[in-house]
């Protein structure tokens, strides 16, 4: 990727963080989640079970601090599988274009690791609309090759191309283009606004340290991710790698509860960044230029950071998939997976999208 592109595809995920930031910014939900499966099923959610594929076992039961399973080591294959064909559903409505962000913890030099932010964004160029639909990083799916993996494993084995391609397949997209995040990425973002404030509880905190203690024991003692103690406290100043580590935290509740956290590091850095004047922005999207990768082309990205930008952020929607009422959730023997009834979830997908 020549040095042009590197900064165009640094802008737009620059773009698009900020978007998705803003889009919580809104006093109410922009979309209801239950009340969408509702609208878009005439079916009242929970009320009756969805089919769940291939749960042979049963889940055991949540704790009161949520599933608390290992870290699962997915070790890289010698050879990423190679994907000639994204499954594209070409039947699709073309006024929406969809495009997979991604985002990665990876802790060394490894080309792919997991990806445990995966989002669709749809756009309509027309209307300057944009919608986004968050998919969990659980998700149980068959990996060519593999056997049944969760879906942020995908990347581990074919790159950013077999994310998508699998996608497609499993939910009915069109996706052809995606940029992929390195999680230093926000850290990166947050030092260069001088840091973030956020009200930190006793339990986050000690959860914060315990994760740094972990990575200056680990294997990889010069990982990114060690960083200054963190105190709990209202309006906490936090540098990067502290944001980082608020939002890593997950066995201290549920991935739910650090989805939400997420966005709350999400909204800071949106309302820093709108305090940067045009010369301080240039120097944000240098810094990111190291973490990002696309297969988008300048004048697309540029078209889509254009887009982006002009979008009525009172009007954007979410979706979270799966969409509750069509899933399992659980340790299924020793591994923690969400079992989710597929083809409702590609139909409610459509739906949300175009309507």
């Amino acid at each position: 990727m020549n040095h042009a592109k590197k900064l165009a595809a640094a802008l737009l995920a620059l773009c698009l963080m900020t978007v998705c930031a803003l889009g919580a910014l809104a006093e109410e939900p922009l979309n209801d989640l239950l009340g969408f499966y509702e609208r878009a099923t005439g079916q009242e959610a929970g009320a009756a079970e969805a089919p769940v594929a291939e749960a042979a076992e049963a889940p055991v039961a949540e704790g009161e601090y949520g599933f608390e399973e290992a870290e699962e080591e997915i070790i890289p294959p010698e050879e990423l599988i190679q994907v000639d064909d994204l499954a594209i559903n070409e039947s699709l409505p073309e006024e929406w274009e969809n495009i997979l962000l991604l985002g990665t913890d990876s802790r060394t030099g490894r080309s792919y690791t997991l990806t445990d932010t995966m989002i669709i964004l749809s756009l309509n160029p027309a209307t300057s609309q944009v919608k986004l639909t968050s998919l969990m990083r659980d998700l149980w799916v068959e990996i060519p090759g593999w056997g049944n993996q969760k879906l942020n494993a995908a990347c581990v084995y074919g790159g950013p191309q077999l994310t998508v391609r699998l996608i497609n397949e499993y939910f009915g997209m069109n996706i052809q283009y995606y940029v992929l995040v390195n999680m230093q990425c926000l850290a990166a973002i947050v030092d260069s606004v001088g840091g973030i404030r956020l009200d930190v509880s006793g339990a986050e905190a000690s959860a914060i340290n315990r994760l740094f203690e972990d990575d200056r024991n680990s294997h990889d003692a010069n990982s990114y991710f060690a960083g200054s103690p963190v105190s709990a406290g209202e309006q906490v100043l936090l540098d990067g790698k502290q944001a980082l580590g608020f939002v890593r935290i997950r066995k201290l509740d549920s991935d739910y509860a650090r989805t939400e956290r997420q966005r709350r590091v999400l909204v800071t850095i949106a309302k820093q960044l709108q305090q940067q004047n045009l010369l301080a922005l240039a120097g944000i999207v240098t810094n990111m230029l190291q973490y990002v990768e696309t297969n988008l082309t300048f004048d697309e990205i540029m078209t889509i950071a254009g887009t982006c930008m002009g979008a009525n952020l009172d009007a954007l929607e979410e979706l979270r998939l799966p969409v509750d009422g069509t899933y399992e959730a659980g340790m299924f023997g020793t591994t923690w997976c969400i079992k989710a009834d597929l083809a409702a979830n590609a139909e409610l997908l459509r739906q949300f999208i175009y309507g």
